[in-house]
């Protein structure tokens, strides 16, 4: 089996990431999970943990299907064979190679570092919140995609001695209004490829530090007669069945794509003994280009995932199933009509992003009047990184219950008054989404389906 191959470690421990906080900012929504632990803020007296509500992003993966990558190592080996490639370019090719030779046959799966970042989540789930765990049954929910039922399967991985029923469901793709929202929402789709969308993206496209940072990435490759062939726009090729015409930006981006991706099978390249330097694309671009590209690959996600414009736009509408998902799980636990100790949700970054604006959490809920300023507060890497997560943790003292709401597992503000940071009364956090979900038009006990197709 695929868990098989995992060598856990130290779970509860902080995931190792030999990266520094600026070099991450460089890999946005690629970066792989950094668990750094918070100051113990413990719960007044007499409040312990009942229960669990969880919603995670996939574990750090390999590409989803084939697509830059191919695309790069044509145009590497195109260049080689017409002797068209500087010594950095030759070093690329071999990258590129032995790119591939990780990613055959693991398209769409999670790494092995994916799946040791979901184990030591559930580990530090399993121990900080002991007390939720008390038998009463566990719920499982993935998509449809292999990456999350991966991801589940790693995080339950430490519940192996758990004494109660784990109950899995893996939704069916036509048919998941709480986890893949994004698919299921007309508005949605007519909104990502509206003429506002676009002309934000194209500002950045037609922005000359795009053709800037293109350029410096394509003149450290490509060298001689290829050089000049490859930079007058005329050489086609056939790639994944697609004709493609080659483009120093479009090549640029791709390289980008193989950069940020990389670092997540940093344990493959140990197991086949590749050591860490060997790919390593970064070479390929400059400080400014680098951080160019990943300012562009951010505005693309803070725009269709995140705030954008407006906070309460459909971007971030959509997300309201899972908020309901998120009340009714927990109503049921404190009105004692269910006993159950944990729901896990795993989906994908276009889920937990506009979850994490519709829950008000401030980090994540900063729109931007401008594409180009919206990383003074929004940043990819730190809400919606490779295995990110937002938790509900309800304590109770046998009365009354509190509630604790983390993202990346630390502790978060919400736009509700509370004299017990980070622990807020539930009866005032199911009162302020509610009225969140009421500004959708969503009721708790609404039509999901029904709500995601009117949606505007």
């Amino acid at each position: 089996m695929y868990l098989n191959k995992i060598i856990f470690g130290l779970v509860l421990s902080a995931t190792t990431i030999a990266v520094t906080a600026q070099e991450r900012s460089l890999l946005g929504t690629k970066a792989t999970y950094l668990y750094t632990p918070a100051g113990v803020m413990p719960p007044p007296a007499g409040y312990a943990p009942v229960f669990v509500n969880h919603v995670g992003r996939h574990g750090s993966r390999f590409m989803t299907k084939a697509g830059a990558d191919v695309a790069v190592l044509y145009w590497l080996e195109y260049a080689a064979k017409k002797d068209g490639l500087t010594n950095t370019g030759k070093e690329l090719l071999n990258m590129t190679r032995r790119f591939l030779s990780i990613e055959k046959g693991n398209y769409e799966n999670i790494t092995l570092l994916g799946a040791k970042e979901q184990a030591a989540i559930g580990a530090r789930v399993k121990t900080m919140y002991a007390t939720a765990f008390k038998g009463n049954g566990v719920d499982v929910v993935t998509t449809f995609k292999v990456r999350t039922q991966q991801s589940a399967n790693a995080f339950m991985q430490p519940f192996k001695d758990y004494k109660g029923t784990t109950h899995f469901t893996v939704t069916k793709e036509t048919e998941d209004e709480m986890l893949r929202f994004y698919d299921l929402a007309p508005a949605y789709e007519a909104y990502t490829a509206s003429a506002a969308v676009k002309q934000s993206l194209d500002s950045l496209e037609k922005d000359k530090r795009n053709s800037v940072a293109a350029a410096q990435v394509f003149s450290k490759i490509f060298t001689g007669q290829v050089a000049t062939a490859l930079a007058a726009g005329k050489e086609e090729a056939e790639v994944n069945k697609k004709k493609i015409v080659f483009s120093p930006v479009a090549f640029a981006d791709n390289l980008y794509d193989l950069y940020s991706i990389s670092g997540s099978f940093s344990e493959e390249m140990k197991r086949n003994n590749i050591p860490a330097d060997s790919i390593n694309f970064s070479i390929a671009f400059s400080k400014t280009s680098l951080q160019w590209f990943a300012f562009k690959n951010g505005a693309s996600d803070f725009i269709e995932k995140g705030p954008a414009h407006d906070t309460f736009g459909v971007q971030v509408k959509i997300a309201a199933p899972l908020l309901v998902s998120f009340i009714k799980t927990t109503d049921s636990i404190v009105s004692h009509r269910v006993q159950k100790d944990a729901v896990l949700r795993f989906t994908h970054a276009e889920a937990i992003s506009p979850f994490a604006t519709l829950l008000g959490i401030r980090k994540a809920s900063q729109p931007a009047s401008s594409i180009f300023d919206y990383n003074k507060q929004w940043h990819p890497e730190e809400i919606i990184p490779l295995s990110a997560n937002i938790q509900w943790i309800l304590y109770t003292n046998g009365k009354e219950y509190l509630v604790k709401i983390l993202l990346n597992e630390k502790p978060e503000t919400i736009p509700v008054v509370t004299n017990t940071f980070p622990y807020y009364k539930w009866a005032d956090v199911r009162a302020y989404y509610a009225g969140q979900l009421a500004k959708t038009g969503l009721a708790i006990n609404g039509d999901t389906r029904q709500f995601l197709q009117a949606v505007k």
